[in-house]
């Protein structure tokens, strides 16, 4: 009996250390939610975003970055309202940064039906990235790449 209780102490002996460790939760993607819109006079209606990390092509290799969307829907589907809305994005780790613009047309495609879509990619690199739009004031997408 001795040996098995040797042995059950020097298992939880070497594994004792692992229980404090936690796993690290890297966020792939992040979303925000609608929000009411003014693109023009004419033209109000609603936007939604998400992020995701993307590979992104460099030259002849792959880097690390996010590809930002925006889904707007004016309720006309003539193509007559866009919305642009602006882009920045931080890499916490590193320091560097980014901006773009967005520019969506709420319009009505006979293939695909509503189309309200556009999306850019930015070269962001690996690290806690924070991407914030200026149609979602006050409100951050938060990602690990």
């Amino acid at each position: 009996m001795t040996r098995f209780r040797a042995a059950g102490a020097l298992t939880i002996a070497l594994g004792a250390p692992w229980l404090s460790v936690a796993s690290a939760h890297a966020e792939a993607s992040a979303q925000l939610g609608r929000v009411p819109v003014v693109a023009s006079a004419t033209c109000a209606g609603s936007v939604s975003a998400d992020a995701q990390v993307v590979p992104v092509q460099i030259d002849y290799r792959l880097d690390d970055g996010v590809r930002v969307a925006i889904q707007y829907d004016a309720g006309i589907y003539d193509g007559s309202c866009a919305l642009t809305v602006t882009a920045d994005w931080a890499n916490l780790d590193t320091g560097a940064s980014g901006s773009s613009d967005i520019t969506a047309v709420s319009r009505i495609d006979g293939h695909y039906g509503f189309i309200g879509y556009a999306n850019t990619t930015f070269n962001t690199g690996s690290g806690t990235v924070v991407v914030t739009l200026s149609s979602h004031p006050d409100t951050e997408m938060r990602l690990t790449v």
